[in-house]
C-alpha cells in the first residue's frame, strides 16, 4: 500500500500527502491508526509550495508516527455524532472529525450545562469506548456485504449476495407464513434484544414493520435480566430514576450490587463529587470492585445474602425508633390491617356483601375505628394524603365480618416488626459474613442521614431472588422516608417518555395514541397502567423471552431437572408454569402446537446473551426455517445464521440516542459519512424489506390474514402503511426524525436540522409515563429531576393494588412460598451441587460484546476471556495466575484464563459478561454452564400490579450465582 500526495492546503501551502478512501480501508482492522513504518517512511517526500514533483524534504528528519499523529488535527469538517444503537445509556455527544469521506478520530463535546449553580455540570461525558469507534467501524469484523449462508448452520462458510436477493428471500418467506393459516406471522420472531431501545428511525423503522406484520415480539427487559422485578411487585413500575446531579444532593450514597466505575463513567463523578460536600459513599459488594476502591466504606456480604443484609438494616431502624413514622403512614402499606386467619389484606368484601375486593383499611387512632385506607384501588382515583387521619402503625384489633363473625386482624407493620426479629445484626452476621457492629453503624447512618440514596440500578436485577433484595432495598428508603426526596430513595435507571415514537415501535393506530394523550392530562400513574395493560393485551403480539425459551427453545429440559431445582419451591417447577399458561397469565406467540420458522435478530447476540445456549441452539435453532442477521458487526449468533444483512455503523446513520433520564438533554447524532461498503441504515433496510413484502405480495396474489389477536392485516398494502404512504421513504429518514423532535413533548419544537447543528436538545419535559418511564416527576427548569415526586409531593397513589408502596404480597402463591413479606433465602445450586459461585458484571472494556474483539480494548485487559478467583479457591486447585482452568457444573462447562486476585471473596468467580463464545475453546462460551432458573413468582399475573405487560411483568433472566467447579484445563 503506498501513499499518493493530494492536494489539502496544509500548513504554508505544502502538498499533505494523504491515504485514499481506498487505501484506508485496505489497512484492516488497524485502520490509518497502525499502518506499517515501512510505508510510512515514503511520507518522507513533499511536495514544494509551487506544485512541482514531490522531492525528499531538505534537513528534515521524517519521524514517522510522530507526523501521522499531527495528520489526525487536520480535517474536512466537524460533525455532531452519537453511538446510536449501542446499548450504552449513557447517552454521550461527541464530534467526529471526517477528512477525504473518512471518520479520522472523535472526540467529546463539552457543551452541557448544570441544572442550577450549586451542582456540578455534565461535562465531560464519555469514555474510552466511544473514543475507539472510528478505529472499531473499521475493523476485520466489520460485516460489509449481504451474506448467504453455505453449508450447515455454524460452517462459517458464506456468499456474497445481493440487497435484491437477500431482501426477496427474507419477503418470500414471510409471504408464507403469513399466508399460512396453520402457521401465521406470529411464528415469525423478532429479537432486537437492548440494542435498540433509542427513538431514532433505525429502531422504529423496524419494530414498525414487525408490528405490522403481527410478528412476535420477543420481551427483552426480564429476558436479558434487566427488569427490576422487586421494584414491580412494591411500586408496580421498575424504571426509576431522575438525572443523575441529582445523587450529589444526596449525604448517604449506598451503591449496591453495583459498579459505577464500569457501568455509568460519565455520571460518577456526581458521586465523587458528593463526597466534598459531605455525602459518605458506601459500597456493597461482596468483591472489591473499581467503585469500592473510591468508597469511604465497603461492605462485603456473601454472594446471594444482600436480602438478609438489608433487612437487617432494616430491623435496626425499627427497633431503634429511627424510622420516619409521618411517611410510612402516608406512602406506604405498612399500617394496612391483615387478616390473621387467613394472611390476607382486611378488604371490604370481608366486612360487607357485595363490598369490593380492592378497598383496604387501615385503624384511625383518632376514631379509634376502621377508616378506608386512602389510595385502594377500588376507591377511583384519589389521593394518599391522611386528611386527618391518624393511622396506627402497630397493634392487634378485632373487627366485625360481613357475616357477624369476629375477625383478628393487626397491621402490615406489627407483621413487619415480627418478621425482622428473625434479622437481628447477630443473626444477620451468620448468614452474610458481615458483623454486627458494622450493620448497626450502617443502618443508622442511612437512617440519620438528611438524604439518603441506593443505587442499584440493573446489577440488583441479575439474581435469582433478586425481587427480593429490591423490596428489602426499596423498605430501606421507605422506613427512612426518602423516597420521593431530592438526593434520595432507591435509584433504578429511566427513560424520558418520548411519545411520537410510540406509534412506529407498537403499531398502535394513531386514533388510539391521540385518546391516550388527551388523556394524560387528567390521568395518574395507576390509571395510565391499566391502559398500558389493556394495549398488551389486544395490541401487542409479545411475548416473555424466558417463558418463550422454556416452551420452544429446549430449556424446559434444564430447569425442569434437578440442574434448575429450586428445593424451596412446594411443587415441580413445571406446575407452575402450567397453571399460569392455564389462567392465561402470560402470553406466548406461537402458542403450542404452532412453533418458530422465521428468526429476525437486529443488533443482537442470544447465542450469547440466553442461558444455556448449547441447548437452544441444539433444540431450536435446528427447526427454525430461516435465521437473519442484522449487524454491524460479525457476532456468534449472526455466524450460525442463514442471512446477513449488514447495518451502517454509529457514525453512518441519523439517529436519536436513548432518553436517559441521567440528563436533562436528548442526545442526537447525525450521519458523518455514508455507510462504508454496501451497508445500509435500519430504516432504510426495513423500509426496502416492507416494499419486497408488498411485491411479492402482489405478483403472487396474497393480501389479507389475521394475526394472533384476531386482527385484520394486510400484506399487499403493508409498504404503503409502513411509509405513511410515501410520506417517509426508506430513503430518506430526516422527516421521522424532524416530526418526532417537534411532536414530542420532551423536545416540543425543536428540529431536525438545529439538532444535529448542536448534537443536542434540552429537555422540555420528562415526557409521557409508561413501561420504561416511571420518573413520575415533571421537569422543571433550574432543578434537579428526582423521581416519585408525583406520589410523595402530589400525593398521587402508587400504582399498586393499595396504591402504597405495597410491602405486603397476598397473593396466594406468595403464601405459599412464604415471601408475602420481604425475606431472605438462600440461593439455589442451579447447575448442581459445587463449592463455587459463578457471578459477573457489566465490562469496562466493551458495550456487551460490541467491543469485545477490538484491539485498543483488548490491549487493556488480558487480551482473552478471563476468570477471576480468590487466591484461595486458586490454591486448593493448583491454578496459578494465567493458568487456564475448566469451569463446569452439570449444565456446561468453558476454559479460561485465571487471574488470580486479592480482590474476590472465596467460593466467588467472576466473569465479567459479553465475550464472544467464538473467543473461548471451541466456542463454548461463559453462558453455557449457566440454567439460569427463574422464579415461579414472576409468572403471576392476576394481582394488582401483578400482571403481564409489554416490556416488564415477566421472568426475569438471573445468570448469576450459578453453581460450579474450577479445575486446571489440560493443555
Amino acid at each position: 500500500m503506498g501513499l499518493e500526495p493530494v492536494a489539502a492546503g496544509g500548513r504554508g501551502g505544502v502538498v499533505e500527502p494523504r491515504l485514499s478512501r481506498r487505501q484506508f480501508l485496505a489497512a484492516g482492522a488497524a485502520g490509518a491508526v497502525f499502518l506499517s513504518l515501512v510505508n510510512l517512511r515514503l511520507a518522507a517526500l513533499a511536495s514544494p509550495p509551487d506544485g512541482t514533483a514531490p522531492q525528499a524534504a531538505e534537513g528534515y528528519e521524517y519521524r514517522s508516527w510522530e507526523d501521522l499523529y499531527r495528520q489526525k488535527w487536520k480535517w474536512d469538517r466537524v460533525v455532531r455524532c452519537t453511538h446510536l444503537r449501542a446499548n450504552c445509556f449513557s447517552a454521550c455527544a461527541w464530534d467526529v472529525f471526517v477528512r477525504d469521506g473518512l471518520v479520522w478520530r472523535e472526540e467529546q463535546r463539552g457543551s452541557y450545562g448544570r441544572s442550577h449553580a450549586a451542582v456540578p455540570d455534565f461535562s465531560p461525558r464519555g469514555c474510552q469506548k466511544g473514543a475507539c469507534y472510528s478505529a472499531l467501524s473499521y475493523s476485520a469484523s466489520r460485516l460489509k456485504y449481504p451474506l448467504k449462508r453455505l453449508g450447515p448452520r455454524g460452517s462459517g462458510r458464506f456468499k456474497r449476495i445481493t440487497w435484491e436477493e437477500a431482501l426477496r428471500e427474507v419477503a418470500e418467506a414471510i409471504v408464507d407464513v403469513c399466508a399460512d393459516e396453520k402457521r401465521g406471522p406470529e411464528c415469525i420472531i423478532y429479537d432486537h434484544g437492548t440494542s435498540n431501545l433509542d427513538v431514532g428511525p433505525a429502531s422504529l423503522g423496524e419494530m414498525w414493520l414487525f408490528s405490522l406484520l403481527g410478528a412476535t415480539f420477543l420481551d427483552s427487559y426480564a429476558g436479558v435480566g434487566d427488569l427490576a422485578i422487586g421494584a414491580v411487585q412494591t411500586w408496580g413500575m421498575f424504571n426509576v430514576e431522575g438525572t443523575s446531579d441529582d445523587w450529589f444532593n444526596s449525604d448517604y450514597i449506598v451503591v449496591w450490587m453495583g459498579n459505577p466505575s464500569y457501568t455509568r463513567i460519565p455520571d460518577l463523578h456526581f458521586m465523587l463529587e458528593a463526597r466534598y460536600r459531605g455525602a459518605k459513599l458506601v459500597v456493597v459488594a461482596p468483591d472489591y470492585n473499581a467503585t469500592a476502591t473510591r468508597a469511604d466504606l465497603w461492605v462485603n456480604p456473601k454472594v446471594g445474602t444482600d436480602p438478609a443484609l438489608a433487612l437487617a438494616l432494616a430491623q435496626v431502624i425499627v427497633s431503634e425508633g429511627l424510622y420516619d413514622a409521618a411517611y410510612v403512614k402516608e406512602q406506604t402499606d405498612l399500617p394496612l390491617l391483615v387478616r390473621l386467619d387467613n394472611g390476607r389484606f382486611l378488604r371490604q368484601s370481608d366486612l360487607e356483601k357485595g363490598g369490593k375486593e380492592d378497598v383496604f383499611y387501615l385503624w384511625d387512632r383518632a376514631r379509634q375505628g376502621l377508616e378506608p385506607s386512602p389510595g385502594s384501588k377500588g376507591l377511583g382515583k384519589g389521593r394518599l394524603g391522611l386528611d386527618g387521619l391518624d393511622p396506627a402503625l402497630e397493634g392487634r384489633f378485632t373487627v366485625v365480618g360481613a357475616s357477624g363473625d369476629k375477625l383478628e386482624v393487626s397491621t402490615v407493620f406489627s407483621l413487619l416488626e415480627a418478621h425482622l426479629a428473625r434479622y437481628t445484626p447477630e443473626e444477620a452476621a451468620k448468614i452474610t459474613g458481615v458483623g454486627p457492629g458494622l450493620i448497626r453503624q450502617m443502618a443508622r447512618e442511612m437512617a440519620r442521614a438528611p438524604a439518603a440514596m441506593i443505587f442499584a440500578s440493573w446489577g440488583a436485577c441479575k439474581y435469582y431472588h433478586s425481587d427480593l433484595m429490591q423490596r428489602a432495598l426499596i423498605l430501606l428508603m421507605a422506613l427512612t422516608g426518602n423516597q420521593g426526596r431530592p438526593g434520595g430513595g432507591m435509584r433504578l435507571a429511566a427513560w424520558y417518555g418520548m411519545s411520537g415514537g410510540d406509534r412506529w415501535a407498537t403499531g398502535i393506530e394513531p386514533a388510539w395514541w391521540q385518546r391516550l394523550l388527551l388523556k394524560f392530562v387528567s390521568l395518574g400513574a395507576r390509571e395510565l397502567e391499566e391502559i398500558y395493560t389493556e394495549v398488551s393485551k389486544k395490541e401487542l403480539v409479545f411475548s416473555p423471552s424466558l417463558l418463550w425459551l422454556y416452551l420452544h427453545g429446549g430449556l424446559a429440559s434444564v430447569l425442569d431437572g434437578e440442574a434448575g431445582h429450586d428445593g424451596a419451591l412446594r411443587r415441580p417447577f413445571r406446575r407452575y408454569v402450567e397453571e399460569a399458561l392455564e389462567k392465561g397469565w402470560m402470553p406466548v406467540y406461537p402458542s403450542p402446537p404452532k412453533a418458530p420458522e422465521i428468526f429476525i435478530f437486529t443488533g443482537a447476540n442470544p447465542l450469547r446473551r440466553w442461558p444455556a445456549p448449547q441447548v437452544v441452539e441444539r433444540e431450536l435453532w435446528r427447526r427454525l426455517r430461516l435465521i437473519v442477521d442484522v449487524n454491524f458487526r460479525m457476532c456468534t449468533s449472526g455466524l450460525k445464521a442463514d442471512l446477513l444483512l449488514p447495518a451502517a455503523g454509529y457514525y453512518e446513520k441519523r439517529g436519536i440516542k436513548y432518553l436517559q433520564s441521567y440528563l436533562p438533554y436528548v442526545v442526537v447524532g447525525d450521519r458523518a459519512v455514508e455507510p462504508l461498503f454496501e451497508s445500509k441504515g435500519e430504516w432504510e433496510i426495513f423500509g426496502l424489506l416492507a416494499k419486497a413484502i408488498q411485491e411479492q405480495a402482489l405478483a403472487r396474489g396474497v393480501d389479507g390474514y389475521t394475526d394472533a389477536l384476531g386482527k385484520k392485516r394486510s400484506l399487499a398494502s403493508i409498504f404503503d402503511r409502513w411509509s405513511d404512504h410515501g410520506k417517509h421513504p426508506p430513503e430518506d429518514d430526516t422527516g421521522v426524525l424532524d416530526r418526532l423532535l417537534r411532536d414530542s413533548e420532551v423536545t416540543r419544537g425543536a428540529s431536525w436540522s438545529k439538532a444535529a447543528k448542536e448534537g443536542m436538545v434540552p429537555i422540555k419535559s420528562t415526557g409521557s409515563f409508561g413501561p420504561t418511564c416511571a420518573t413520575a416527576s415533571d421537569f422543571k427548569e433550574g432543578e434537579t429531576v428526582v423521581p416519585s415526586r408525583w406520589f410523595v409531593e402530589g400525593k398521587q397513589p402508587w400504582p399498586t393494588l393499595t396504591g402504597r408502596q405495597q410491602f405486603y404480597i397476598d397473593h396466594p402463591w406468595f403464601l405459599e412460598l412464604g415471601e408475602a413479606l420481604p425475606t431472605h433465602k438462600e440461593l439455589p445450586r442451579s447447575g448442581g451441587d459445587y463449592p463455587l459461585r459463578l457471578t459477573g458484571g457489566h465490562t469496562r472494556w466493551s458495550i456487551h460484546a460490541i467491543w469485545r474483539d477490538d484491539a485498543y480494548m483488548l490491549k487493556l485487559q488480558r487480551g482473552e476471556p478471563v476468570a477471576y478467583a480468590a487466591a484461595a479457591d486458586c490454591a486448593a486447585r493448583g491454578i496459578k495466575d494465567g493458568d487456564r482452568a475448566r469451569i463446569y457444573n452439570d449444565v456446561g462447562s468453558f476454559e479460561v484464563q485465571v487471574k488470580v486476585s486479592p480482590a474476590v471473596q472465596p467460593g466467588q468467580v467472576i466473569v465479567y459478561h459479553a465475550w464472544e463464545p467464538y473467543q473461548f475453546r471451541n466456542w463454548q462460551g461463559n453462558q453455557e454452564p449457566v440454567a439460569c432458573p427463574w422464579k415461579p413468582l414472576h409468572l403471576v399475573g392476576d394481582y394488582g400490579q401483578l400482571h403481564y405487560r409489554f416490556y416488564y411483568a415477566a421472568p426475569v433472566m438471573a445468570p448469576r450465582g450459578a453453581a460450579v467447579e474450577m479445575e486446571k484445563a489440560a493443555v
